[in-house]
């Protein structure tokens, strides 16, 4: 059975002050970004739509994922992770906790995650991508956490599973710092709008320069 990816894209986007998952890169929106670098690591995908769901369905392709939304995405992250948690088939192995406001990330930055859980010691659990000793995003879980997290309050954020149990966290260095460009706010959008910029035109010259 494939990992999957829980990709959260129900919050409120108050600081943003427009949808999130919504917000252009060329002529895609950020959560198409998102999804496309999850199947390119060949990763079962689960939206969770909440906040502007039917707006976001209507400008979004999903390319196959499954679409649901949470009702009760005014209580917190947790509520939506807990509402992907319950759509996941009961024998998928691992799940990627991928925030949609990190378009940056790529496959290149998913599939060392995913090698390091694949030859993991038996006693770690959770995979945490690191760049410069800062945490980042996405967290890989193990399975058998599912129930740990279902049991959470809403309010109460997935990372006090992380910090529960430190001697089952393996962090996983990363080269580029796009697990940590995130966007909350117009500025954030704007940075990470010309980091993908600059690395379109870097694309384009690579190709132009093998043709």
């Amino acid at each position: 059975m494939e990992i999957a990816a829980i990709v959260l894209a129900a919050g409120e986007s108050s600081r943003m002050g427009r949808p999130k998952p919504l917000c252009e890169f060329g002529d895609r929106p950020a959560l198409e970004l998102v999804l496309d670098a999850c199947g390119r690591s060949g990763l079962v995908r689960i939206v969770v739509l909440g906040h502007a769901a039917k707006e976001v369905q209507s400008k979004v392709k999903f390319g196959g994922a499954r679409v649901i939304v949470n009702p009760d995405y005014e209580k917190g992250q947790t509520s939506s992770l807990q509402a992907g948690l319950r759509a996941l088939p009961a024998d998928v192995p691992a799940f990627l906790l991928f925030p949609a406001d990190h378009p940056l990330i790529t496959s290149n930055e998913i599939d060392p995650i995913i090698e390091e859980y694949r030859r993991r010691h038996h006693e770690r659990q959770i995979f945490v991508p690191s760049y410069n000793l800062k945490r980042g995003h996405p967290v890989l879980f193990d399975g058998s956490l599912r129930e740990e997290l279902l049991k959470l309050p809403p309010d109460t954020p997935a990372r006090k599973v992380v910090d529960l149990h430190p001697g089952r966290i393996a962090y996983v260095e990363i080269p580029t710092s796009a697990i940590l460009m995130d966007m909350d706010t117009p500025e954030d959008y704007a940075r990470c709008l010309e980091e993908w910029q600059r690395r379109e035109t870097t694309r384009r010259r690579s190709k132009e320069g093998h043709a």
